[in-house]
């Protein structure tokens, strides 16, 4: 019955040991195996199915893919795309390289697609899964199991594809045998590799495994302590000799999906079976085998001792046990799963899928944390469509942001295409076309589901004076002034990536007094800064205000966070801006000066670099928890705003500030050294963008302020 076979996946029977040579023991837990299919299986099988397939309801061969667990929550799914319908021949051995290349492991799998609903509702599902046991059982008994280890994790799934309505269901079944007597685990139970073998021995351990998968080897594997290496499964008569002490030197490891401390994955399941039926041991060392970060960690991975039944594996010999292993639908029942890709299908829709696999694939395994959401619905303002802005605007298309405003005044010239690319040869034909709408369609062009607007403004700038006796003159600049605060108020993160340094002083006032997150990026010859300008300031009247803020801040960075610790590698002071160190105003840069002072000249890969790490920085905060107020300024608009500056990784043990690791105030790098360094640097009381005295007179004056 399907309850019986719900039962069956999640648990099994218990039964005591009687053989006191065990020592105590109880019945081992596997996790069952989860799928993840990405919608580019489903596109194939469309394509398939209306190009090649047809009517036939003949068994397709299919494969997936998994990696061991990679994070501490989330188990590795078995995958399928669209590279899954792989066949022999070349197809299929690219397939091989890359998972090898990847440290997945290939999964054998068959598909029944199916022609009608009807007939997925009355398909033989009980036939599907008893001839995949029944081939299973075939392979481990004739010993083909222990030559390709892959056979342990083959898989059926029985499919049908409503092309009318482009919805796709189906049904994992991952074939295991019920045993009569199930597989047990001694005491001291499951628990870590370190635990169980001592640091020394066990990170030597992790590190032999941990080659042996990157070196392409398969996904079960034999460990002998004593030599210190891994061997295939077909050596272990050759480690063993059949002798019960040099069996318990050798220990059988595998990749583990499976994230649970208290239990292995499924995989398992088939691999003590095998063990039992062609070694006759009835104990066995198991190493289940984890990556965090990348690699096998002697801390992730699980040791534990297994009793095992005794199982005849003669020619001719019966499987040991009724067949499980159907998969449990969303809803932790008995039951199939639905894709409903109808509206996906559509080109804009599908691109738009598309663009957000990467961050779904962080979201499934490597980052749980990565809120899509927020990102996808911040509005970004980026003050630039130059070298920088261009490559700001690509990156933040890849971490899902949906609303880019780009603001600049120039037109595209003859050299901006090589170096900016969002242009094209054409946009310098007939005078250049404006840089900020260009870019802007581009965007679209790249992406449509992006909401990009682009603005043709000027920055009016300290000591470029055009204001002086034009009446007509002196309206533009106020509407121009007027149009940036406008731009800035409706957006939640600016970016300032202009090329003079005066051009940068109205942004950061205006933010300053907005409350707005701002982060700055400039270039130099062979060098680059990316800093974040510190939370707005609050509604004081004057130098002393500024003075008791200082000293309170100063108390702060002392204190700690009031709970009594102090982490030094935190600056926890409001942080300062583009201008704080500097000891004179803003003026005319460009005033007589030559031509490659005028231009931006620098090496070609430092705004791709600046640029990446500008979006990072923007990222890193938004998923920032709320934290102190080092500013006294209003609330944040933009999550992270006044979280305190990290200048070094934070003290071993602890954890970073953001799920995605640090946030620094100040990036500077060095190309010509390949060198970065972080620093973090206090508001100063009197500096001429972001000081309380200055952000008051914007406040009450606005754009006749700026312009006086």
């Amino acid at each position: 019955s399907i309850q019986s076979v719900v039962d069956a996946m999640t648990r099994e029977t218990t039964a005591d040991v009687d053989d006191d040579d065990l020592g105590a023991a109880e019945v081992l837990r596997f996790e069952p195996w989860q799928s993840a299919v990405d919608p580019g299986f489903f596109a194939e099988l469309a394509r398939r199915k209306l190009d090649s397939i047809g009517l036939s309801e003949a068994p397709l061969r299919v494969t997936a893919t998994y990696a061991p667990a990679q994070h501490a929550l989330v188990s590795s799914p078995a995958s399928m795309a669209r590279a899954s319908f792989a066949e022999d021949g070349d197809d299929a051995a690219a397939r091989a390289a890359d998972a090898r290349a990847a440290t997945r492991a290939l999964m054998p799998g068959t598909l029944h697609n199916v022609n009608t609903f009807e007939r997925f509702k009355t398909f033989d599902r009980a036939r599907v899964l008893a001839d995949a046991a029944g081939a299973l059982w075939s392979q481990i008994a004739s010993g083909a199991a222990e030559e390709d280890p892959s056979l342990l994790n083959r898989f059926a799934v029985v499919a049908f594809a409503d092309l009318k309505r482009w919805s796709f269901y189906y049904w994992f079944a991952f074939p295991a045998m019920k045993l009569t007597d199930p597989v047990k685990v001694l005491n001291p139970g499951v628990r870590s590799l370190t635990a169980a073998w001592g640091e020394d021995v066990a990170v030597k351990a992790a590190a032999a495994c941990d080659a042996w998968l990157k070196g392409g080897g398969a996904f079960a594997w034999l460990y002998s302590r004593s030599t210190g290496a891994c061997y295939s499964l077909t050596a272990w008569k050759a480690l063993t000799g059949g002798n019960a002490a040099s069996a318990d030197d050798v220990a059988l490891a595998f990749a583990d999906a499976c994230c649970a401390k208290t239990h292995p994955g499924w995989a398992l399941r088939n691999l003590a079976l095998l063990a039992a039926a062609r070694w006759n041991v009835e104990r066995l060392r198991v190493v289940a085998a984890r990556s965090p970060a990348g690699r096998i960690s002697a801390d992730a991975c699980l040791h534990m001792t297994l009793a095992l039944p005794a199982i005849a594996a003669d020619a001719g010999a019966l499987p040991p046990g009724p067949a499980v292993g159907w998969e449990l639908n969303a809803k932790g029942r008995a039951g199939p799963r639905c894709a409903d890709l109808g509206a996906s299908m559509d080109p804009t829709r599908l691109a738009t899928q598309a663009v957000d696999l990467n961050l779904k694939l962080m979201r499934w395994r490597l980052l749980p944390e990565l809120d899509a959401d927020a990102l996808a619905s911040t509005r970004c303002l980026l003050l630039g469509a130059g070298t920088l802005g261009c490559a700001v605007a690509r990156c933040l298309l890849g971490w899902g942001v949906r609303a880019i405003t780009l603001l600049d005044s120039g037109k595209v010239s003859f050299s901006n295409p090589a170096r900016q690319s969002l242009f094209e040869f054409d946009d310098c034909l007939d005078g250049g076309a404006p840089k900020a709408s260009t870019a802007a369609a581009r965007l679209k062009k790249i992406f449509p589901g992006v909401d990009a607007r682009g603005v043709r403004a000027l920055i009016p700038m300290p000591g470029h004076h055009a204001c002086d006796g034009d009446d007509e003159e002196t309206k533009r600049v106020l509407k121009d002034v007027d149009d940036i605060d406008a731009l800035i108020e409706t957006h939640d993160v600016v970016f300032l990536l202009t090329d003079t340094r005066e051009s940068r002083w109205l942004p950061t006032l205006m933010c300053a007094a907005k409350n707005k997150l701002l982060i700055n990026a400039a270039l130099g010859f062979d060098s680059y800064l990316v800093m974040r300008h510190g939370a707005g300031v609050g509604d004081g009247d004057g130098e002393a205000d500024e003075e008791e803020e200082e000293e309170a801040a100063e108390s702060r960075g002392k204190d700690g966070d009031g709970d009594g610790e102090t982490d030094a590698s935190l600056f926890k002071r409001r942080l300062g801006c583009y201008f704080c160190n500097d000891v004179m105003a803003p003026g005319n840069s460009t005033r007589d000066r030559t031509l490659d002072q005028q231009c931006t000249v620098t090496r070609p890969g430092l705004a791709p670099i600046a640029g990446a790490l500008a979006v990072e920085m923007m990222v890193a905060l938004r998923h920032a928890p709320p934290g102190p107020d080092p500013g006294g300024g209003g609330a944040p608009t933009a999550t992270g705003i006044r979280l305190p500056a990290s200048t070094a990784p934070p003290p071993l043990g602890a954890d970073p500030p953001t799920p995605l690791g640090i946030v620094p105030h100040q990036v500077r790098g060095h190309l010509a050294e390949y060198a970065q360094r972080l620093f973090a640097a206090p508001a100063y009381p009197k500096c001429t963008a972001c000081s309380r005295v200055v952000v008051n007179a914007y406040r009450g004056g606005g754009g006749a302020g700026v312009g006086e």
